[in-house]
């Protein structure tokens, strides 16, 4: 039987699966590694646009609902990409069995569409691996102790390939392992180069700096498949499906020098390359979420006995709340805070058992989130001031600030959030043509 050390898991997203022609696509492409010796355990995305349109008709029927039902639902575009994917491979001469979370013992809590996974069991894999039949996975999904289907929220796909990547690590005792996140951009920009024209390639990070990214707004990895790297030691490169070069290594810390996996490189031609930074950069990158809510509260009661009990309460539905601002006046107590707009329906649900008055909450919607951050605004002054005088510059309206060591954070209304990035990406020498 193949050891977990010598399998690479591979997680392919949306775009990569996101026509017949593109399925296809992939299926030649990986015929022909496992041809030249490849033994991979794919977890595949539903396509593009699918479980937006899953989403979509349950929302018709009741907004507000999330359950089982809702699980069962929005997991079922996996379903069909990694069936097709199959096919495309059996076409191929290539031996592959689709697999739905329930099939490897994917344990997660019973959270409605934010589960978290408890266990895998690889054996399975390994059973199939041993066999030469490709595993191809379905992500985003698991199963709870009643055996219901759930899911893991957005970028829950890249979760699952980390968390399986990390259940191999842990089945072999070795201290990393390797995932390739594939998707539609070939590396981690300074910016989003959709929305920054002049972003650049970052080529390694360490977890924590991707963690950060991630927590403020960048899309290219979900921020709980790099907690999970992180803790697991796993290496996480992020590729291009439509590109065969190298992309952007997410590495934990203190791991090393690499290595190929026993001695031999038979999974990737590629490996990390470790590149020490004398000083690090005041700012590393410009973040944006453009997927933001804010909920303002006025009046509510004062003191902090209120704050508590509902935020326990958004947290025991889920909720993420990301910034928050109170203040006080003689009017009464005011609180704002933000949270993604999936979690619109659960705050409000939360809110209804808190605030009699229906009148006393605001909900501002088109909102998004503007960040710089960077390790080096540890020890560089004056950061927030440019930061401020650029938005200021360009006239744009502030809701909430939040601030930390290595971050500056603004929700501004959704419209300007490309000049807004473009104009923090210039002032903090992030262009191409900054580069040195």
């Amino acid at each position: 039987m193949e050891t977990a050390s010598d399998i690479l898991v591979k997680k392919y997203g949306g775009t990569s699966v996101g026509s017949i022609e593109r399925i296809e696509s992939l299926a030649d492409r990986l015929a022909k590694e496992i041809r030249a010796g490849q033994k991979p355990i794919i977890v595949v995305s539903a396509m593009s646009g699918e479980t937006n349109r899953l989403i979509a008709m349950a929302e018709k029927i009741d907004p507000d609902h999330r359950g089982a039902a809702y699980d069962m639902l929005i997991a079922s575009g996996e379903q069909v990409s990694i069936a097709l994917l199959a096919i495309a491979l059996q076409k191929r001469g290539i031996k592959a069995q689709p697999l739905l979370a329930y099939q490897l013992g994917i344990r997660t809590d019973a959270t409605a569409s934010k589960a978290r996974i408890h266990s895998i069991d690889v054996e399975p894999l390994l059973h199939l691996v041993a066999q030469d039949i490709v595993p191809v996975v379905a992500g985003f999904q698991g199963v709870d102790d009643e055996k219901n289907i759930t899911t893991l929220g957005r970028g829950g796909s890249d979760t699952t390939a980390v968390a399986l990547a990390a259940a191999l690590a842990a089945h072999a005792g070795s201290s990393s392992q390797t995932c390739e996140i594939y998707t539609d951009v070939p590396a981690v920009f300074t910016a989003d180069p959709r929305l920054v024209s002049r972003a650049r390639e970052i080529p390694s990070l360490s977890c924590e700096e991707m963690m950060e990214m991630a927590a403020l707004g960048s899309k290219v990895l979900h921020i709980r498949c790099v907690e999970i790297a992180a803790k697991y030691r796993v290496k996480i490169h992020l590729r291009s499906t439509f590109e065969e070069r190298e992309g952007t290594w997410i590495l934990p810390e203190e791991l090393g020098e690499m290595k190929p996996m026993n001695g031999k490189n038979v999974n990737s031609k590629f490996e990390p390359k470790v590149n020490i930074k004398i000083e690090q950069p005041v700012v590393s990158a410009v973040t944006h979420d453009a997927n933001t809510a804010v909920f303002n509260l006025f009046p509510v009661p004062r003191g902090s006995t209120f704050l508590a009990e509902l935020f326990d309460n958004l947290a025991k539905r889920g909720v993420v709340v990301d910034i928050i601002t109170q203040s006080e006046s003689a009017d009464g107590q005011r609180l704002s805070f933000s949270v993604t707009k999936e979690d619109i329906p659960l705050s409000r649900l939360a809110l209804k058992e808190f605030m009699a008055d229906p009148a006393h909450v605001t909900l501002i919607e088109n909102m998004a989130k503007i960040s710089v951050v960077g390790v080096g605004m540890r020890n560089h002054p004056g950061v927030a001031a440019r930061f401020f005088a650029v938005l200021a510059r360009k006239n744009v309206p502030i809701q909430i600030v939040t601030t930390s060591e290595i971050k500056i954070s603004a929700v501004i209304d959704q419209s300007r959030i490309k000049e807004a990035a473009e104009a923090l990406h210039s002032e903090f020498g992030l262009d191409a043509n900054d580069a040195s």
